[in-house]
């Protein structure tokens, strides 16, 4: 019996702590996908050994010395934010990509205003990949995800 990737199927989500279900209609292809993404989150290395977290962390420009265009991230994080209002299923590498482009977009605002809206995005986004990674200890979040990101592009 052969098996249309192109097939769509429903997925429902329910967690403790939800007001409703989430559920989604998605391919058998994008469902194979997902979960081998939730496997490899399961393998993740767990960061929040604070032995571990620098004395320094990377300057900006080292951290994101490879990185793609700010346009193209942003493209990257709404494409796969499209159709997850409450960021359900949208796993660790997505809040990095997510936390390092509005870090260089704080970046910029960093120069006008020292209380912009950029700069609390970036923050706010850096917290939800601390408390993915685990990570305690950590008083600055935005070098975090800098040292975060330059491990990942070092990995890619």
């Amino acid at each position: 019996m052969d098996i249309d990737p192109d097939e769509v199927v429903t997925v429902e989500l329910d967690c403790d702590g939800w007001t409703e279900p989430y559920s989604r209609d998605i391919t058998r292809r994008q469902l194979g996908e997902l979960l081998v993404q939730l496997d490899g989150m399961s393998d993740a290395t767990d960061n929040s050994d604070p032995e571990s977290q620098p004395l320094t962390w990377p300057t900006p420009e080292e951290a994101y010395a490879t990185a793609p265009c700010i346009t193209s991230e942003i493209g990257w994080t709404a494409y796969h934010a499209v159709g997850r209002p409450t960021g359900a299923l949208l796993g660790r590498e997505f809040w990095l990509r997510k936390a390092a482009v509005l870090d260089r977009i704080a970046l910029g605002d960093d120069v006008e205003s020292e209380f912009g809206d950029a700069c609390e995005a970036a923050t706010d986004a850096a917290r939800r990949l601390l408390d993915i990674d685990q990570a305690e200890d950590i008083t600055d979040l935005r070098g975090y995800v800098r040292q975060q990101y330059a491990v990942w592009c070092t990995n890619q």
